[in-house]
């Protein structure tokens, strides 16, 4: 490969990690301690699987830049297991969604009701 290709290749690895480090600076500027209270269970469960796929991610990279084949590495199982529970965390996301669009729809209509006890009662006497 040649310097240049190399040297764009490490500007676009560059790149990438800061991207990561900007994405991540307001959870990383405070402890998870802190943050974890104040979020639902479903934005606990995609914080703290957002924060192991980046450690994941990262060390594959680091693997990757230093030779090692990740493929090959125990990391992949760990990225696989990650990428289950974030399905897992989507699904319960969208069940949650589905339960709250079914529980709008299943509100009872006060007038309606008042109007069909009043007729009922009207057409018996």
């Amino acid at each position: 490969m040649s310097d240049k290709k190399v040297s764009k290749h490490v500007d676009q690895l560059a790149a990438a990690v800061n991207q990561i480090q900007t994405t991540l600076q307001p959870i990383l500027s405070q402890p998870l301690s802190e943050i974890l209270p104040k979020l639902t269970p479903i934005q606990r469960c995609e914080l703290e699987a957002l924060v192991v796929y980046s450690i994941d991610t990262l060390f594959w990279i680091y693997l990757k830049v230093n030779g090692v084949p990740p493929k090959e590495h125990p990391i992949m199982k760990e990225l696989q297991r990650v990428q289950r529970y974030i399905e897992k965390i989507n699904k319960a996301k969208d069940s949650n969604k589905a339960k709250s669009q079914d529980s709008r729809t299943m509100k009872v209509d006060a007038d309606a009701a008042d109007r069909f006890i009043q007729n009922a009662a009207a057409s018996t006497k």
